[in-house]
């Protein structure tokens, strides 16, 4: 048997030791990776090498930084209530010792050193209540509303003036979630309560600028905007006008043309001053909403069954805006500003030119560069204008300057329609019931007595002081003062002796008029003091009340200051209350936002973070693996004379 020829084939030197460097290489690399992972506390070093994984710790970091944040948002809302808290506390504690004060020295057994003492520190408790007042918080002040790097409380003209503003801080306390954190001045310590509210609907008029934003509609619930169905009956049929786009009256009006002309109908809209019109053509029209649509209802002008007369919408009621212009006030007719209004808040006293006034926002600016510490703003409900007096401790006074022009703006603060019961700061008119309460001796020495029962208004005090003297045939009659503020009584007779309005019965009507008043000759017209100036209902103003009342010795004031010490006292509380459920309410949800912050963590850990045992067992297999590859390679690489057959 044959034997074949045997093959004998050899892995060369240079074959092995590359094999060799490639082994250790993938051994050392393999080994590096590892004790990197376990360096890192990480499962993958580079997202190539886990894309889907990856993917998911970029997400889920994501999510757990969006809660650590609203983790740290709602410790400081909850630090904030808490500080807030604590100079309430304080706030209360001085009240409580205000109140002290006023309940000692009430009664005849305190003489008047003794109350001159009490009012010196209760000049002092102000000071150190608006302390509290500007309270700050990392280094923003707790009760400035939503200004609150600005200190809201400053001594001003014979009181503290607030300059904050009447919104709330909030902090994001979900995904879509706010809260507040901060209350502001007002509605804590009751600083911007002095108001003359606006008597009058300034009525604006509807103009083709008119944005839809500032109209109630005629459902007083805006302009929810959609889309009109019209129906010409006879002509060109059922189309549809979007309005979803339309951002003024105007747009409305054209739109509302375009369509028509586009689908070949002859109806036309147009505005009146109030509100839409929609005149048909030569057929009758109907206008309609969308099954889910209600525009044309808020437009005033649903009109389900078709119709061939105009279609006058109802009226839209235009909110008064800043940019309202003074001409388009009152349906159009606009208001005379020709004449200047009177404005007094303590001892200062401005006459404000408000002819060159063109728009709403004029008329706000020149009340404001008045210089007495008053702001005018447009009122909630968007009628007309309030008057505000920012000081607590003083009085503030809107008047006429020989015109009409306070009263045609509804900022009057005493005019026919105030309520007697307002007066003297809500005291109102103590009468005498069945009797006479106030004589009035004219000139010519003829008298006229007056009965003011039944009496609501200061107009009603005014018809009758003038009923009583045309029936006692004295020609005396009253009216508005016209300057300033008060009943003013003039003097016809023809006399030369004083004018003069006295008591009767006993009754404090005259001092609740601000009446008991008298003329020496040649006058012959004496007004009244305004008994209805506007005092903020602010503790401040309660405060100085009772510093005014132990200083002019009057156990009546104290009484009544103290009462509203009282009263604030308790609103106080009721914040504090508030507050406290507030923070209850942010320490719930921290327990929450911390409880699924750690769950999120926990998730995020198990995909990124590395089992550490398990990488220390594959680290240790890598090291004994290239320990191998090191042994057996020396010995590999070893020559021997094989190799040179």
């Amino acid at each position: 048997m044959a034997l074949g020829s045997i093959n004998v084939t050899r892995v060369s030197h240079n074959m092995r030791t590359q094999s060799m460097l490639e082994s250790m290489q993938r051994g050392q690399l393999l080994l590096f990776t590892e004790q990197a992972r376990l360096a890192a506390g990480r499962r993958f070093l580079a997202p190539s090498e886990d894309p889907a994984a990856a993917a998911q710790t970029l997400h889920m970091s994501e999510i757990l930084e969006q809660r650590e944040q609203l983790v740290l948002n709602v410790q400081h809302g909850d630090n904030m209530l808490t500080a807030a808290d604590k100079a309430l506390t304080d706030a209360n504690d001085l009240l409580v010792e205000a109140h002290g004060i006023a309940s000692q020295n009430l009664g005849s057994l305190a003489s008047e050193d003794e109350r001159e003492a009490a009012a010196e520190l209760i000049a002092s408790i102000i000071n150190r209540f608006a302390v509290v007042a500007n309270r700050q918080f990392q280094g923003r002040y707790l009760f400035a509303g939503r200004d609150s790097g600005e200190q809201p409380f400053n001594c001003a003209d014979g009181g503290i003036i607030y300059t904050g503003d009447t919104g709330r801080l909030s902090v994001r306390v979900g995904e879509t979630e706010l809260d507040t954190v901060s209350f502001s001045g007002d509605e804590v310590f009751g600083a911007l309560t002095g108001r003359v509210g606006s008597q009058v609907d300034l009525d604006p008029r509807l103009t083709e600028d008119s944005r839809l934003e500032d109209i109630n509609g005629a459902n007083n619930m805006g302009i929810r905007r959609g889309q009109l169905i019209i129906n010409e009956e006879g002509g060109a049929g059922v189309f549809q006008v979007d309005l979803t786009g339309a951002d003024t009256m105007g747009d409305v009006v054209d739109l509302i043309n375009q369509a028509a002309a586009e689908a070949g109908a002859t109806v036309t809209a147009s505005l009146t001053d109030d509100g839409l019109q929609i005149e048909p053509g030569a057929s009758p029209v109907s206008v309609t909403d969308t099954s889910t649509g209600i525009i044309a209802s808020d437009l005033g002008v649903l009109t389900p069954t078709p119709q061939a007369a105009v279609i006058v919408g109802a009226d839209l009621n235009v909110r008064l805006t800043a940019t309202t212009r003074v001409e388009d006030l009152m349906d159009g007719a606009g208001v005379n500003l020709d004449d200047s209004i009177l404005i007094t808040n303590g001892a200062l006293t401005a006459v404000v030119d408000l002819s060159e006034a063109e728009t709403v926002q004029d008329i706000l600016n020149k009340i404001k560069n008045a210089h007495v510490n008053v702001v005018a703003k447009i009122n909630a409900e968007g009628t007309g204008i309030d008057v505000i007096n920012l000081v607590s401790g003083t009085a503030m006074s809107v008047g006429e300057n020989g015109g009409t022009t306070a009263t045609d703006l509804g900022i009057r603060s005493s005019d026919l329609d105030t309520l007697l019961s307002d007066l003297n700061d809500g005291r109102g008119v103590e009468t005498e019931i069945g009797e006479d309460d106030i004589r009035i001796t004219a000139k010519d020495g003829s008298t006229v007595d007056i009965n003011l029962d039944g009496a609501e208004t200061i107009g009603d005090v005014i018809d009758i002081i003038n009923a009583a003297a045309a029936a006692a045939g004295v020609a005396v009659t009253a009216s508005l003062a016209e300057v300033g503020n008060g009943i003013r009584i003039v003097d016809a007779t023809g006399g030369a002796g004083p004018l003069i309005v006295s008591r009767l019965n006993l009754s404090y009507a005259i001092d609740d008029l601000g009446l008991e008043k008298f003329a020496s000759d040649p006058a012959t017209e004496l007004v009244s003091d305004d008994t209805n100036l506007i005092r903020a209902d602010s503790v401040f103003t309660a405060l100085y009340d009772l510093e005014r009342g132990l200083r002019n010795n009057s156990d009546r004031e104290i009484t009544m200051a103290a009462e509203r010490l009282h009263e604030f006292t308790e609103d106080m509380t009721r914040v504090r209350g508030v507050i406290g459920s507030q923070s209850k309410s942010f320490e719930d949800r921290l327990t929450q936002l911390e409880n699924v912050k750690f769950s999120t963590q926990e998730f995020l850990s198990q995909i990124k973070d590395v089992d550490y045992a398990e990488s220390i067992t594959r680290f240790q297999q890598y090291q004994t693996a290239l320990q191998a590859s090191l042994m057996v390679g020396s010995r590999l690489m070893g020559l021997s004379l094989m190799d040179f057959i």
